[in-house]
């Protein structure tokens, strides 16, 4: 099938996806023209169960859609007839069906309305559906390739209200991307979306009719479109609602820098990434990127590989959407494995030599350290008390105890000895205040953005506190750097502090491990697939 290019005109014939010179999104001649081919319809301009076919308005893998009107209320419709060689399958007019079903038992004003179901007089089955007036999300981002933040997060988070009200339901899309999203303009309301296309959806409490208890999926199958398909959907593992939120997620990437976040040169090379590989940073696949630090960090949590690290509802992504743009950070955000990221202070430590901190017990209980300053100040006193001796000299000699009364006569007197004569006093030596010594280190307040709660190191290999907001010590005017980490978020700063001082490091997606092959390249395909798990090869560690 022909495709062309928007922005440069080019023609391509093939399964590509966008433009291998702009990266612009490629559309059909379908698309170009909608009216193309409705000459030599044969539906167009029969009328069936109440319904006149007036052209035929688009097409898809497995069918085509035309504008209708009911001839009795004269309403505009849109039907939906499945392509005669699908309704030759059992399987695949049940899913079918089952597509009519799904979309209508959620009645949310963000999915469209199927209000019939039928079959031609051909045979083909067919539902019907509101008339939509807009065009996809695929036709926006092939003309303008790039949306601002906030035109993007205002489509999403209609898109997280509409499916979260089909998980509510137990019924999980399994097939979100941008052709499935439809956007109408309203007089009151610019971009109102609507979710179409629920041909894979699988719903957790419907059977196939007349086989109860057989599922129209089994585990080993893979459908979807490889680009926006869950590492545990590209492995063709069980499913859960959570796979819609990768495939936001990766919406979310590509309306941000004009490219999914994986593209490769076969199926299962889009798909070995989806399992593998991490999602290159936004600014590494478009340097002009305008998107800020929160809105990053919700594309790579949505985007997370085990689904336990994504947002576990709609609920909680679009309100991290909402947040981000207003310049905060959700809770849901910062959460892990159901866990929020805590915050533990730490004493602030020094990044010179420790110094010996072992404390030897006495026997009222003490320490080494009390006894070493009980010793200090008795040598203290006995240091001033030989000082006092040396300069006073013997003390003087103690006078005799006096003698009782004796009937003898009293000996002779004795001439006293000479008093000693007095000795000059030496004034004491004046005390010389010691000098302060430098500081060896200085407190440094580390703090991030977004949110707290990063681990802090500095020079990558010393330590420094397990959770910002914290204080490290530094060396004085030497510099250094301080990384921070949390999670697959890191960022680092480096300063020279003279004195106290507060940082702030920035966190960003930490770089892939393993380097993409190129940054614009065109997809392989957007037409959903499915293969059973006897053709694919499943790597052991999703087994």
């Amino acid at each position: 099938m022909k495709k062309v290019c928007p922005v440069c005109k080019g023609e391509y014939e093939g399964g590509e996806v966008f433009c291998p010179v702009d990266a612009a999104r490629l559309v059909t001649a379908s698309q170009v023209d909608a009216g193309a081919g409705a000459s030599d319809d044969p539906l167009v301009g029969q009328t069936f169960d109440k319904y006149e076919v007036r052209r035929r308005i688009g097409e898809g893998g497995m069918g085509l859609v035309y504008e209708a009107q009911h001839t009795v209320i004269q309403k505009r419709v849109a039907i939906k007839v499945l392509r005669d060689d699908f309704s030759r399958r059992p399987e695949v007019v049940e899913r079918f069906r089952q597509e009519a079903i799904s979309a209508s038992r959620i009645g949310h004003q963000n999915i469209v309305d199927i209000s019939d179901f039928g079959t031609t007089p051909t045979g083909s089955s067919y539902f019907v559906m509101e008339y939509l007036e807009g065009e996809d999300l695929a036709n926006v981002l092939a003309r303008e390739v790039v949306l601002p933040m906030g035109r993007t997060v205002r489509i999403l988070q209609q898109c997280c209200r509409a499916l979260g009200a089909a998980h509510e339901k137990g019924i999980v899309h399994r097939d979100i991307k941008p052709e499935n999203i439809f956007l109408v303009n309203r007089a009151d309301e610019h971009d109102f979306v609507k979710i179409v296309d629920f041909g894979i959806a699988k719903m957790s409490d419907i059977e196939t009719e007349g086989e109860p208890g057989r599922k129209l999926t089994k585990t080993g199958m893979i459908f979807g479109t490889p680009e926006y398909m869950s590492p545990e959907q590209a492995a063709g593992k069980e499913l859960d609602h959570r796979v819609d939120i990768y495939a936001i997620g990766a919406i979310l990437f590509e309306c941000l820098t004009g490219r999914v976040p994986f593209v490769g040169d076969s199926f299962m090379g889009i798909l070995t990434q989806h399992m593998f590989e991490e999602p290159p940073p936004l600014r590494e696949v478009n340097p002009k990127v305008e998107v800020s630090a929160e809105l990053e960090m919700v594309v790579y949590k949505a985007l997370a590989k085990d689904p336990a690290d994504r947002y576990q509802t709609m609920a909680e992504l679009g309100e991290a959407l909402e947040e981000a743009l207003e310049g905060r950070v959700s809770k849901a955000t910062l959460m892990g494995h159901g866990e929020p990221v805590k915050a533990k202070p730490r004493p602030p430590r020094s990044i010179g030599p420790a110094l010996p901190t072992d404390e030897f017990p006495t026997a009222e209980g003490g320490s080494k350290t009390g006894l070493i300053a009980l010793m200090a100040v008795l040598l203290v006193a006995v240091g001033a008390g030989g000082v006092y001796f040396f300069l006073k000299g013997d003390p003087e000699p103690r006078s005799e105890p006096i003698a009782q009364a004796s009937t003898t006569d009293p000996p002779d007197p004795v001439a006293a000895p000479p008093e000693p004569e007095p000795q000059p006093e030496v004034a004491p030596e004046p005390e010389v205040e010691p000098q302060p010594e430098a500081p060896t280190s200085v407190p440094v307040t580390v703090t991030t953005r977004p949110g707290d709660g990063a681990e802090v190191s500095v020079d990558g290999d010393v330590e420094g506190c397990e959770a910002t907001p914290c204080d490290i010590q530094v060396p004085p005017g030497e510099t250094v750097t301080i990384h921070a980490r949390r999670g697959r978020y890191a960022g680092e700063i480096e300063v020279t502090p003279e004195s106290a001082t507060t940082v702030q490091v920035v966190l960003v997606p930490r770089r892939s491990r393993t380097p993409m092959r190129g940054t614009m390249r065109p997809r392989m395909t957007t037409t959903s697939t499915s293969m059973m798990a006897g053709e694919l090869k499943v790597p052991t560690i999703f087994q």
